[in-house]
């Protein structure tokens, strides 16, 4: 299958990507108030607890770390299942997107690093306080991410076939979608949210109106060209 990108479907695309990292992070919001009782404070491309939290049990500590990247993966899975090859065109090139949209690829280097959320909820879990098995915890981390990543990653890059889609397209969605969510999410949309553009706060740990307006743009924008997914792969036709 070939690799097909409309303005429509470019937009579409961007849009899921951007909103995964904001269920992302919402789901790190809402997992830490549940485990503190008090609400956090969201930014773009952070979170963090509320001032007032004391958690006493590690594992109690885990759940806000592991609650974020669980939206990846179960964006991920779905991908695979999408993409099965018994399945019509229009589900697995939904289910292409869906893979990269949940930025796999920043995953697999923030483990590969020793950092990552994975990682973290790993060393709550399982460092011991001297930090002996610093190691081992990483490395688990970044095997526990590979083995979450690599099935969909490989469905997809059967799925997409010549030379170009496996040496252009493939890594271009690989690549490219972190890159610029990070220079829009983690760079821009802070600066604009640290100059007081609707800083009205509206959650009491000081979530900004902001968060709010750009959330419900993405899923605006996204229901409406929801369907232009459907057709990123096209089979190629044959010349019979």
């Amino acid at each position: 299958m070939k690799v097909k990108l409309s303005p429509a479907s470019f937009l579409c695309f961007f849009c899921l990507v951007f909103l995964i990292h904001e269920i992302h992070d919402w789901a790190h919001f809402w997992a830490s108030t549940a485990v503190c009782g008090c609400l956090g404070n969201r930014a773009f491309d952070s979170w963090s607890a509320c001032t007032a939290c004391n958690v006493g049990h590690t594992y109690q500590q885990a759940i806000p770390w592991l609650a974020g990247p669980l939206v990846n993966y179960l964006a991920i899975w779905v991908g695979w299942g999408l993409m099965q090859p018994d399945n019509p065109p229009e589900k697995q090139s939904l289910g292409f997107t869906m893979v990269f949209a949940a930025l796999p690829f920043p995953r697999i280097m923030a483990a590969l690093a020793g950092g990552g959320d994975e990682t973290a909820a790993f060393r709550q879990l399982f460092q011991r306080p001297d930090g002996s098995n610093h190691y081992i915890v990483a490395g688990a981390g970044l095997l526990v991410v590979v083995l979450l990543c690599a099935p969909a990653l490989i469905r997809a890059f059967i799925l997409v076939t010549g030379w170009a889609g496996r040496a252009i397209m493939f890594p271009a969605f690989f690549l490219l979608p972190p890159l610029v969510d990070r220079w829009l999410v983690n760079g821009e949309l802070n600066r604009l949210l640290a100059s007081g553009v609707l800083s009205r706060q509206i959650l009491r740990g000081g979530t900004q109106l902001f968060v709010f307006v750009w959330a419900a743009v993405l899923l605006m924008v996204f229901v409406l060209f929801r369907k232009s997914l459907e057709y990123v792969l096209e089979y190629k036709e044959l010349n019979v």
